[in-house]
């Protein structure tokens, strides 16, 4: 941590975590799709848990950070992470079935490693507020008119960006036996990579696998569209007399109106396979007031 000219401060920050004992879910006496029957008298129809799991994530943050001087205080984050597990139901705070994820090849388990959902490699945060009316030069000593229209207003954005999720690819094939339906599919060499523009993967890097053999693409093998937010509030103070006060807020929501895509089509036979399914909601303005006293 330093101290910098104008009321700054910057602060550098490592953070290591590791993981061990973690849930891992299978189903276990199952067989890749086309292998044939799975065995008969063994026991099959149930999820098993066990906590062989492990997790690492390795992170490094930068902070700018102003404190509040003149009516101004403002912060900015950088942070550049990688995580990477092999316990798909590691941020599952229910163990039941339909909660839990499911690896693939319940023989394989370290074919689960993978980064995990929450795995975003670049992201940057940023606070902006300013208050009217603090400081001897921001308006404290005002009085008259002036004063009255200038003070009590504070204005606050805050920005979030950052690259995309990881996200798997499916090949839409049921596993004999289990109802589950979709594996992960097999690589032919070429680049995962988006070829066609607005997409975020490239079909071509994936095929179904060949009957009785599991997919061997990874876990989160692909990454989803960046992330990016834009919120601005504006809030003015009445004061009425020492007792009673009217807050009067607006805030808009995305007020850029940027369009951010939050999932892409991940199966792969799908003519629409990497390219955007879903998107975050719109601009929304809205408004409030409330009374103390």
């Amino acid at each position: 941590q330093r101290d910098w000219p104008a009321s700054l401060t910057v602060v550098a920050a490592y953070f290591g975590d590791r993981g061990a004992n973690l849930t891992q879910a299978f189903l276990p006496n199952t067989v890749a799709p086309g292998a044939g029957a799975p065995c008969v008298d063994c026991p099959s129809g149930f999820t098993y848990l066990t906590s062989g799991g492990t997790s690492t994530r390795h992170a490094v943050q930068v902070v700018l950070r102003r404190r509040l001087h003149a009516g101004l205080s403002a912060s900015m984050t950088y942070t550049i992470a990688k995580a990477i597990d092999n316990a798909a139901s590691l941020s599952n705070t229910s163990v039941a079935p339909g909660s839990l994820s499911v690896a693939q090849n319940w023989l394989d388990l370290e074919a689960e490693g993978g980064p995990p959902s929450f795995d975003q490699r670049q992201l940057v945060s940023a606070d902006v507020q300013y208050t009217t009316g603090v400081g001897a030069t921001g308006g404290t000593l005002v009085d008259g008119l002036w004063g009255r229209l200038y003070k009590d207003w504070t204005v606050t954005a805050q920005l979030n960006t950052g690259s995309g999720l990881p996200q798997t690819p499916l090949a839409f094939v049921p596993v004999p036996g289990t109802g589950v339906v979709g594996i992960r599919p097999s690589l032919t060499g070429q680049p995962i990579g988006p070829q066609a523009p607005g997409s975020y993967a490239n079909p071509a890097a994936f095929v179904t696998p060949a009957p009785g053999l599991w997919g061997d693409a990874g876990r989160n093998y692909i990454r989803g569209p960046a992330t990016f937010s834009l919120d601005i509030s504006l809030t003015r103070t009445f004061r009425f007399n020492s007792r009673f006060n009217l807050d009067w807020r607006v805030t808009a929501t995305n007020v850029l109106n940027h369009v951010t895509f939050t999932t892409i089509d991940r199966v792969i036979t799908s003519s629409q396979f990497g390219f955007p399914t879903n998107a975050s909601p719109m601009r929304r303005i809205a408004t409030s007031f409330v009374f103390r006293f």
